[in-house]
């Protein structure tokens, strides 16, 4: 009983939930099962704990049926039951907390009923409200529509016939408007998603039905909706990547509408740091500052929080960026201070690997092995950068036969994890690959092969640390001290 769906479900409960859900259960108007009620009472005396042994099936029977002989069908049945009753609890309290769809859908029950005397009383409390709001995303020009089109629909019934009452400029404006500005915002925003998911994994999906709708798209005839045009300017550091003035001024649209944006505003800050991590694998060093630029303002404006945790990505991200500004005093800092703020799961394996980093481009290798040599990821791709960093750090220390062996062992666990995708399996082994010439050349001291080599970087695409391996590449050619 431990692992069904039922136990998994009342663990993500809250106290007060587990209250509710108690009166939920045991209201005749939902429940008319006495076994399903006591099913929950004892599950409830063993929340949140939960312990395996104490939820055996066999013990909850014999507690719900004493001296009967144990039948898995029936036990199967109440737990069937009391899941449908948490579904149908979780559905309610949502339909409940949002007071706008409530509203929507009594709205529709009054026009099928004809109970016209509070409608439009309904309607004007529920825009009233929108007007209340700050945030202006999809949801709140929804609404807007929604509550515009039960106007429209309401004014049709009582003046049926009569169009000049209601298909006035202004109701069919309010209803076009912003059913306008709520698609536009959904695909916009959707298109954005989609194009980053080809991105990063290297996915073909068809999105012609996209550009259709941005080949007839005017920015200009949106400047009062800020998140159309905010979502334009995303689209356009896929589709425009040149167009660094789209950068700064999608930037500028961020900080300044940031109480309109709400929530989201995470998301959009990420896609400013992926545009600045792009132009670096481009090599263009000036989005090294930058990018440090937008992990500061989100850490202090705390947008990063997810579910009052901090991404794993943007910390370890954070540490990269800050470590190749040479900000050291200020990562130490930061290092310490925020772990507390990752999952606790995770968090020695990324605290330790960080720190590793940090040694590491401070000069102190031995120091960055020690730490490295803590950390114990479970994440695959953590897994990866590890093992790209011990090999910096061999590379560094001129560990020649170590470093051999641990590409050799790096390249068969690339080879053997199904996990990693194709595309990213190819940028370790480029990796390893050039890593494992560096190593060679140096312990040949063969110039010539340096200097093939650096030709051959230059003419290959971005992988992983590919701005490290030039560097060292460059070092072994006699074109850098």
């Amino acid at each position: 009983m431990n692992k069904s769906s039922l136990i998994e479900a009342f663990r993500t409960f809250s106290p007060k939930e587990i209250k509710e859900f108690s009166e939920f259960v045991s209201s005749p108007f939902f429940n008319k099962n006495v076994n399903v009620v006591k099913l929950f009472e004892f599950i409830r005396k063993n929340y949140p704990e939960f312990d395996p042994v104490k939820i055996e099936k066999e013990k909850v029977f014999a507690k719900l049926f004493p001296g009967k002989t144990y039948k898995d069908s029936t036990l199967r049945l109440l737990m069937y039951y009391l899941y449908e009753l948490v579904e149908k609890f979780l559905a309610y309290n949502r339909f409940n907390s949002d007071k706008y769809y409530h509203k929507d859908v009594l709205l529709d029950e009054l026009f099928e009923r004809k109970l016209f005397k509070d409608y439009e009383k309904i309607i004007e409390q529920a825009n009233s409200d929108l007007d209340g709001l700050t945030v202006r995303d999809s949801y709140y020009f929804r609404n807007r529509y929604e509550f515009a089109e039960h106007k429209l629909s309401y004014l049709a019934e009582i003046y049926m016939g009569k169009y000049e009452k209601y298909l006035t400029r202004e109701n069919i404006q309010l209803f076009s408007d912003n059913i306008t500005y709520f698609y536009l915002i959904s695909v916009l925003k959707y298109y954005a998603i989609t194009l980053n998911t080809m991105y990063l994994y290297n996915v073909k999906v068809d999105t012609s039905i996209f550009e259709n709708i941005l080949n007839n798209f005017r920015i200009e005839q949106f400047k009062d909706v800020p998140m159309i045009t905010i979502y334009f300017r995303v689209i356009m550091l896929f589709l425009r990547p040149e167009d660094e003035e789209n950068y700064y001024r999608l930037k500028e649209l961020i900080i300044k509408n940031e109480e309109i944006i709400g929530p989201t505003i995470g998301d959009l800050y990420i896609n400013l740091e992926n545009y600045c991590a792009r132009c670096l694998r481009q090599g263009d060093q000036k989005f090294l500052a930058e990018s440090f630029d937008i992990y500061e303002m989100e850490l202090k404006k705390k947008t990063y929080l997810q579910n009052g945790i901090m991404p794993n990505s943007f910390f370890s991200s954070f540490v990269v960026t800050a470590a190749k500004l040479k900000k050291f005093g200020f990562l130490r800092n930061f290092i310490n201070e925020y772990k507390g703020e990752l999952n606790e799961i995770s968090r020695e394996a990324y605290y330790f690997y960080c720190m590793s980093f940090l040694e590491y481009e401070e000069g102190n290798f031995e120091k960055a092995l020690e730490y490295l040599a803590k950390s114990k990821p479970e994440e695959v791709y953590l897994k990866m950068d590890l093992r790209i960093l011990q090999c910096r750090i061999y590379y560094s220390l001129v560990w020649n036969v170590p470093l051999q062996s641990l590409l050799d062992t790096f390249k068969k666990t690339v080879q053997n994890n199904k996990y990693i995708t194709d595309m990213r399996k190819e940028q370790y082994y480029k990796f390893i690959k050039y890593t494992n010439q560096m190593n060679n050349i140096r312990y040949k001291e063969d110039k010539a092969a340096a200097d093939n080599l650096v030709d051959e970087l230059k003419a290959d695409d971005y992988f992983a640390y590919k701005l490290w391996v030039d560097d060292e590449a460059e070092k072994l050619a006699g074109m850098k001290n």
